[in-house]
Formats: structure tokens, sequence, C-alpha cells
């Protein structure tokens, strides 16, 4: 089962709305690689979280590194969308 499917059944399961980053199909798919579970938050609804250097790697394949970080800054951090927007989280080596 893909990443994408666990998370759709966690949402069917939970009743939740979460979100994934990109559209429908093959843009969602691009980011499943970054993709790491399912954040809880206390008080809170759970959420998507994705492997912050992954997600800017997969910029990177349209793009320079350098403007890959800024798109991904500016575009997807600076993006809230609500209680199911994504986390994304630095994980350490």
């Amino acid at each position: 089962m893909s990443k994408i499917d666990q998370v759709d059944e966690f949402a069917d399961q939970e009743d939740e709305g979460l979100l994934l980053l990109g559209m429908e199909g093959d843009e969602r798919e691009r980011f499943e690689p970054a993709i790491i579970g399912i954040a809880h938050r206390f008080g809170m609804q759970p959420i998507v979280a994705y492997d912050y250097r992954k997600v800017i790697e997969v910029f990177a394949e349209d793009m320079e590194y350098e403007e890959a970080e800024e798109y991904f800054d500016f575009n997807v951090i600076g993006a809230w969308v609500g209680e199911g927007t994504p986390i994304f989280i630095e994980v350490f080596e």
C-alpha cells in the first residue's frame, strides 16, 4: 500500500480532512517519497508530516536547488491553508 493510500485510509477512518502536497494524481505522487507519516498534535487534528529536505529535492527536479529552497519557503511554508496544513520536519541524520 502506498503512503498516499495510507494517508487516505487514515483520513477516512478518522473522518479528517488531511491535505497533501500537489494536486490530484501525478502531482501528489511526486511528493509521496517525502511523506514521513501522520503527526498528532495536542488539541488539534492530525496532519500529514513531510521530510523538509525531500520536499525541496522534489522541487529541485525542475529548478536549481537554491531556487527550490526559496520557492519552498515562500510558496509552501508561507501558505497556511487551515488546520489540515501539512507539517515539514527537518529530519536529523
